[in-house]
């Protein structure tokens, strides 16, 4: 990989929670973790010109994320999410629609971006609409090194869309959940181990490299066509497991951009999970220091 840009791609929010209101967003969240690590990182996403998109704004600057590519919309509002946590590990999202991340233009100066970048991360939310949707495929045929985090959020997904997103990528991370539900549309059977389903998606499509699955506390597995390593979660009293997934994925490619081993570029992955799920929200304050020792 030459240069070290990660350009991660889709929506940005608000997440309404009882406690107050976050700012959040999965490719936010991988973004913000991306820059802590040391890897320019960009989001290319958009606001509404509202109040809410005004505070997005200030909180970007708080977080050290750069607002160069949210552009704003006059006629959208910004997005919000109603966020339920019944239990640390059960989450449920009501996602508002028709916002304005919904409408990104596929511009010449985010086609360029994504050219000269690293990687793209995307999810399958933001493809909901037909005008983000298109962007996004016209930013994978730019990219060097697609990185899928499926991140299913129901109703906004079908069969067709994840596969034709499947077809695309290089680096998939997914959770229990998501490959039990792949897996069924594939015809790979209920009763089937793990890996069992991993070398069945591996073999529909033979173009993505590498795979990570998350398993909350249970850890991660990573897979590619010669090798598997499994790496444990490490302990931690859980406050909210939002956004410790997106750390994972950021932990993961920020090593491995700086060319570490796959075993210990997981092991980073998983020390930042851990530690993010024993905070507050996605996006927490932290320094690289909070992390020395948490492997030990």
């Amino acid at each position: 990989m030459e240069s070290q840009k990660i350009v991660c791609f889709g929506e940005i929010l608000w997440d309404n929670l009882k406690e107050g209101r976050r700012l959040g967003g999965a490719p936010l969240n991988v973004c913000y973790h991306l820059n802590k690590l040391g890897i320019n990182s960009s989001i290319v996403t958009q606001i509404g010109s509202d109040p809410d998109g005004i505070e997005i704004l200030k909180e970007l600057k708080r977080l050290g994320v750069s607002d160069e590519f949210c552009t704003t919309s006059a006629y959208k509002p910004t997005s919000t999410v109603n966020v339920k946590v019944t239990e640390p590990e059960q989450i449920s999202y009501e996602i508002v629609e028709d916002v304005a991340w919904d409408y990104i233009k596929c511009t010449d100066d985010i086609k360029k971006l994504v050219t000269n970048a690293s990687g793209l991360v995307f999810g399958s939310l933001i493809a909901r609409n037909e005008i983000s949707r298109h962007t996004l495929f016209g930013l994978i045929k730019k990219s060097k090194y697609r990185i899928f985090d499926v991140n299913l959020r129901y109703p906004f997904y079908s069969k067709d869309l994840i596969y034709s997103l499947l077809e695309e990528t290089d680096l998939l991370k997914l959770n229990e959940d998501e490959i039990t539900i792949i897996s069924k549309w594939l015809g790979s059977g209920r009763g089937e181990e793990i890996n069992q389903k991993i070398t069945y998606l591996q073999a529909c499509f033979p173009n993505i490299k590498e795979i990570i699955l998350t398993r909350g506390s249970m850890g991660a597995i990573y897979f590619s066509d010669t090798k598997s390593i499994k790496v444990d979660a490490h302990p931690v009293e859980v406050q909210d497991t939002v956004g410790s997934g997106d750390a994972f994925l950021a932990g993961f490619v920020a090593n491995k951009i700086n060319k570490k081993p796959i075993r210990t570029a997981l092991q980073q992955a998983s020390i930042l999970s851990s530690y993010i799920a024993g905070q507050r929200g996605g996006c927490p304050e932290y320094d690289l220091q909070d992390l020395i020792g948490l492997g030990d």
